[in-house]
């Protein structure tokens, strides 16, 4: 089965963008098709976190205190914490990663600033993302605008952590092993067929992020495969029901490493 023919009759649509690092095989689907980046988005955020650090001396101590305004609905734990608390931005930022918390995702961009995570945005070299707004909420005069990205920009970050080449090589390892936490479904490899379990010799481990909608699903991350070779791709999909994109992402996880392994070789 070709990816065309799977994904020419699957509800919805899709865009995939895929590397094998060492042999520079490339597989794109619509990769440069703008989705609304649901959780995604946070990627960057954690970046421009440790870039803040790193040339302008921010502490990754520095506690926010967190106002009833603040706390906000979908995935994490800190809306049902108690207003007034105070946490310090090593602890939002895994929230934000591990758990895809939205209250701490929000702390963290009034803390770093909108226009300064798009200047991140730009550094890194995504052309076709943007974060316009906080997480949950929608401005009154623009109820229609939502943060977006591309399967493109999205593995591209996912390559430049994975070399070591974001924000500097020792803050690219603290946001992979950051990634490697995330507790988001894998959909860059399925994991469950591949015979080996985290924790185990020869075991497959994937440093990822998630991003989810009512009908949207992503993944995008690295996958660091039992033989040695490291691939890092991106599935993004929206317009069906969520249980619908579901079923045609899991069929992408098991076909994924198969089609890459049998394009032929190119250069970036």
């Amino acid at each position: 089965m070709t990816l065309e023919t799977l994904l020419e009759k699957a509800p919805g649509r899709y865009g995939i963008y895929a590397k094998e690092l060492e042999s520079g095989a490339i597989l794109a689907y619509h990769p440069h098709d703008i989705f609304p980046s649901a959780s995604t988005i946070k990627v960057p955020i954690m970046a421009e976190v440790y870039r803040r650090v790193e040339e302008e001396h921010a502490c990754l101590d520095d506690l926010v205190v967190m106002h009833r305004e603040d706390q906000v609905g979908g995935s994490g734990v800190l809306q049902d914490l108690t207003s007034g608390s105070k946490f310090c931005i090593r602890d939002l930022t895994t929230l934000m990663i591990t758990v895809s918390d939205n209250t701490a995702t929000n702390l963290l961009i009034d803390y770093l600033g909108l226009d300064a995570i798009n200047q991140m945005i730009v550094r890194l070299g995504m052309k076709n993302t943007e974060l316009v707004r906080r997480l949950q909420r929608l401005p009154a005069d623009r109820p229609d605008t939502y943060n977006h990205t591309t399967a493109f920009d999205l593995t591209l970050v996912m390559e430049k952590l994975a070399c070591g080449q974001c924000v500097s090589e020792l803050a690219s390892q603290h946001m992979v092993e950051l990634l490697r936490r995330c507790q988001g479904p894998v959909s860059i490899i399925d994991k469950t067929r591949s015979g080996h379990y985290i924790g185990e010799p020869g075991a497959i481990t994937v440093a990822h992020k998630t991003g989810s909608l009512d009908q949207a699903r992503h993944d995008t991350g690295i996958v660091y495969r039992s033989d040695g070779r490291v691939y890092v791709a991106t599935i993004l999909s929206d317009g069906a029901p969520f249980d619908q994109l579901a079923k045609v992402m899991e069929q992408l996880a098991r076909y994924l490493p198969r089609w890459l392994r049998s394009v032929p070789l190119q250069s970036s």
